[in-house]
């Protein structure tokens, strides 16, 4: 509890899986809709909205996980440089 309170656990990339997986639903929701809005060309936007909206949605979700695993990592490395040279003098 006192890491969430102090920050030092980050709870925005469980918010984001959670996300990811509301985006997922909304492109196959707007992208089934598009599917029987009727005729050839409804057909066609239905399919992209499926392909590439689940691309993109996906795409955007690794983006913005990608910047807590490299905060992750710099807090590892700052953590390993304390642990070699305790004095704080590099």
């Amino acid at each position: 509890m006192q890491d969430l309170l102090g920050f030092e656990k980050m709870v925005t990339p469980i918010v984001i899986r959670i996300l990811y997986f509301l985006g997922l639903l909304v492109v196959l929701i707007s992208g089934v809709s598009a599917l029987f809005s009727g005729g050839f060309r409804g057909i066609l936007t239905g399919i992209a909205i499926l392909i590439f909206g689940a691309i993109m949605v996906r795409v955007y979700s690794e983006l913005l996980i990608l910047l807590f695993r490299i905060h992750d990592n710099l807090v590892s490395i700052n953590q390993q440089m304390k642990d070699r040279n305790p004095s704080g003098q590099l």
